[in-house]
């Protein structure tokens, strides 16, 4: 029987890892959350990248065929960005002239971009300028990833970007604790797997 793929995994503190993992396999079964065009709505919401409007417009029957090519073109560009982050882990910085800093260029190029006064922090009363790629259609999905994978490499401190080191365990995250000692993707998830394979080690 095949196992229930659970929640989709939220643990990168950055949504371009978080895309990264959007594919894993944290107890050596995988697990894809971008499967199907349907997949991809749900789990861009859930990522706070897509709006509940513009979900349900990219949902409606008119847009299915394109909807299932985008999902095709963002497993494909997920795998490249992949490649990216694992280098990141070993040489702490993406070189300049990286073929996909190129392409990451010209797919930004692609979307349509709007200027919008929008509300921020937590209590919704202070009012931010913020560049947001417009979604019209199931294309413009790729632009809108983009622009977060874009923003990662520009802003983050990748000395910090690690591979969880369960055994077995594929998840990315930026450790962003203040003493920059996380080894997990979670403790639910490893880390207490971890340490009961070495409690059983020990006796």
């Amino acid at each position: 029987m095949d196992e229930i793929r659970p929640a989709a995994f939220f643990i990168g503190e950055s949504t371009a890892l978080d895309f990264v993992n959007s594919v894993a396999a944290p107890r050596s079964t995988e697990f894809e959350w971008l499967a199907s065009g349907d997949d991809v709505l749900d789990w861009l919401h859930l990522a706070g990248l897509l709006s509940e409007t513009e979900r349900s417009a990219l949902a409606q029957p008119k847009h299915e065929t394109a909807l299932e090519r985008a999902a095709a073109d963002l497993r494909t560009f997920r795998e490249e960005f992949r490649d990216l982050v694992h280098l990141i882990t070993t040489e702490k910085q993406v070189p300049p002239d990286h073929a996909l800093i190129a392409k990451l260029n010209h797919l930004m190029a692609q979307g349509q971009q709007s200027l919008r006064l929008v509300a921020s922090g937590s209590d919704d009363q202070q009012i931010a300028l913020k560049l947001e790629y417009d979604i019209a259609s199931p294309e413009d999905l790729l632009p809108r990833i983009a622009a977060s994978c874009a923003e990662f490499i520009a802003k983050a401190d990748l000395r910090y970007v690690r591979l969880c080191e369960g055994s077995g365990c594929t998840l990315f995250f930026n450790d962003v604790s203040k003493n920059h000692k996380r080894r997990w993707c979670s403790m639910e998830v490893c880390g207490n797997r971890a340490k009961a394979a070495a409690y059983r080690n020990r006796t």
